[in-house]
């Protein structure tokens, strides 16, 4: 006879079976990319209870039905005003020249935002100096200043910003600060946090993340955006977070300093940022602004010349695949060169083969890397991929001179992008990112011009040496490239 433990030990095993199927139908049911479908198959077929657990987690790119009506009814109008605002103003600019047009054409398509021309753009350093440059322009704020940061760290010149902004506060400026409840967990419980609010400056935790939001939500979708608006006038975006050259510094595993790409904007631009702040901020906060066309005054554009910018978001919600889609186009229209630097670079099987298919036409193509990086399961599943790009013809660097954390592209000379966006399956269709398309050769200079001290700063992958590596290495590096869609 069979005790009752053993009944119930069966009971639990015939449901656990049930629920597994249950969820394999739905992965099946979704259509996602085979990848992502595969991979869920198998780690519910090998993982028995602990899959369900972690489908529950992160199967889903699900904010809650709660939240993503709350987005769409909150902020849609902010975007629709700003569009109608641009095409009134005459500030919507596309590209002269193919291939640059067919992708300003796509971009919009996949965003429902347009370029906008003549623009001012200062492609800037790294760490401290960028801080102090924000700063600078905290100080002459006079009628609004709003951050949307990922990590804001509280401590070393991070500090001298939020110190700006107290002085904004106390002379009558409108400050809000929005940061990423998971990334900025250090700066939410900050003595900086505190007195920057008793002054008078609205700081608000982005998707917020509790045991309880485990349930309705991914915890793991975060707002990885990186963007400042001073006046409405002035604008930042790129990949460092509010942190300086002390970030996660640890020499004893050559991690470190963490080295960054920003671009500081003045021009129609600008108002593109905005956008990407307001409709965040309404997002997580109760606050609504009454008058939302205050923030759009016209910035004064560039007097003759200047680049034509598509500001491009992507992330959960109505353009979920934006940035992944532009960058396809980026790399189909390439004729002549490419150079890519990013810090995580898992890449899903259309970027891999956009990549492969342009070596193969005879373009320079040029990926830098950093030679450590701080996800060992990341680095590994990035060299997975590396046997394959290096046989087609790409030319694969470590850059050895730190975190290279600058997430930029360029193209033939003439068109380029930098942003908050890693070349991985998370940036483009989970987090929220915030990257910057510019139809500019004069900018895609600068911009290639620090990529190649990048270059002259790294060591090259030899495709021989590669193969010839332990078998357990690379045994190890194709296990986590079966993680890719997860990663």
């Amino acid at each position: 006879m069979w005790g009752w433990t053993t009944h119930v030990a069966l009971a639990f095993f015939i449901v656990e079976a049930l629920a597994r199927a249950a969820v394999g139908i739905r992965v099946i049911m979704r259509r996602a990319p085979v990848a992502v479908s595969l991979t869920w198959l198998v780690v519910l077929f090998f993982l028995p209870v602990v899959s369900l657990v972690l489908y529950v987690l992160v199967g889903e790119p699900r904010l809650g039905s709660r939240r993503s009506r709350k987005y769409e009814q909150l902020t849609r109008r902010v975007e629709e005003e700003a569009v109608l605002h641009w095409q009134r103003a005459g500030l919507v600019q596309e590209p002269e020249q193919e291939p640059e047009r067919s992708l300003a054409r796509l971009t919009t398509s996949v965003t429902g935002t347009p370029p906008l021309g003549r623009n001012d753009l200062e492609l800037l350093g790294t760490g401290a100096s960028v801080l102090r440059r924000i700063v600078q322009d905290i100080d002459r704020a006079t009628s609004h200043v709003h951050v949307l940061q990922y990590i804001w760290q509280p401590a070393g010149t991070a500090v001298d910003v939020g110190e700006a902004l107290i002085r904004a506060a106390d002379r009558g400026v409108e400050c809000r600060v929005l940061v990423d409840d998971v990334g900025g967990n250090d700066f939410l419980r900050s003595e900086l946090r505190e007195r920057m609010e008793r002054a008078g400056v609205r700081v608000v935790a982005a998707l917020p993340a509790s045991a309880v939001r485990m349930l309705l939500a991914r915890v793991d979708l975060r707002n990885h955006r990186k963007v400042c608006v001073i006046d409405g006038a002035i604008g930042y975006c790129g990949s460092q977070n509010m942190t300086d050259e002390t970030f996660k510094y640890r020499k004893s595993r050559r991690v470190g300093p963490w080295i960054d790409a920003t671009v500081r904007l003045r021009g129609p631009a600008v108002q593109a940022l905005q956008t990407i702040f307001l409709r965040d901020w309404m997002m997580d906060c109760e606050e609504a602004p009454a008058h939302v066309e205050e923030y759009f005054a016209v910035p004064a554009p560039v007097e003759t010349g200047g680049s034509i910018v598509h500001v491009v978001p992507s992330g959960p919600g109505p353009h979920a695949d934006a940035i992944h889609q532009a960058l396809l186009g980026m790399l189909y229209g390439a004729r002549e060169e490419i150079i890519i630097t990013t810090p995580y670079f898992v890449p899903d099987e259309a970027v891999k083969s956009a990549l492969i298919n342009a070596a193969l036409r005879g373009v320079d193509v040029t990926l830098v890397l950093p030679d450590v990086l701080d996800a060992t399961l990341v680095a590994a599943a990035a060299r997975s991929h590396y046997e394959s790009l290096l046989s087609a013809g790409v030319r694969i660097l470590h850059h050895l001179e730190g975190l290279l954390h600058a997430k930029t592209a360029t193209i033939d000379r003439r068109f380029s992008m930098v942003g908050s966006a890693n070349f991985d399956m998370r940036s483009f269709w989970l987090n929220y990112e915030a990257t910057l398309f510019v139809y500019d050769p004069d900018f895609t200079s600068r911009l290639r011009f620090m990529q190649r001290h990048y270059v002259n700063e790294s060591h090259p992958v030899d495709l021989l040496a590669w193969r010839r590596r332990a078998f357990l290495r690379r045994f190890c590096d194709n296990c986590a490239q079966l993680l890719n869609p997860l990663l």
